[in-house]
């Protein structure tokens, strides 16, 4: 499962999860952990850090765990101390006083790293039953693209799943969840 995508089902109607593409940063017997890549909030990483003068970043929201923490993931790989490689060309964390100073410096972009707030989490065996049950489809990725459009990325990801779920993604949002 790690560096694997989890697409909510169409059906899905649990309030904070719908229509949500989540990115497996953490699997093994114990957890699951992902990053919600498509939930994009109003504030700027320069709304947490505003001594940096390229603090444009957007930040989305990661999960509903951890709320009061920050998250990222990147695709610099080794030139970033003590990041997590994933899978492919995308990696998690590390040194976050030195990521700051490349973003502060503009050595790294918005098309290169992805902030969140919280993250999302599930119990041993949790993630495998909601897959089970349908509750989420998996995808795997070749490569993550931060320049994706956050609000077509549910339904650019479903249809990769099955070309004919695409149309739920042509449906408003309000008229299956109401």
């Amino acid at each position: 499962m790690l560096g694997q995508l989890l697409i909510a089902h169409p059906l899905l109607n649990d309030g904070f999860f719908n229509r949500s593409v989540i990115y497996v940063t953490n699997f093994n017997d114990e957890e699951a952990v992902g990053l919600i890549l498509n939930f994009k909030t109003n504030y700027k990483l320069r709304d947490f850090r505003p001594e940096l003068n390229n603090g444009n970043f957007p930040i989305y929201e990661g999960g509903p765990v951890a709320k009061n923490q920050l998250f990222f993931l990147h695709t610099l790989g080794e030139k970033l101390n003590n990041s997590l490689h994933i899978k492919n060309n995308i990696s998690f964390g590390g040194d976050y006083n030195e990521l700051l100073h490349l973003i502060n410096h503009e050595q790294v972009t918005q098309q290169q790293v992805r902030f969140f707030v919280g993250y999302t989490g599930w119990g041993a065996e949790q993630l495998s039953d909601e897959i089970e049950r349908k509750s989420w489809l998996v995808n795997s990725p070749t490569t993550i693209n931060f320049n994706d459009n956050e609000s077509e990325l549910w339904t650019e990801k479903l249809s990769e799943v099955k070309s004919s779920l695409k149309v739920f993604g042509e449906i408003s949002h309000d008229i299956y969840c109401n």
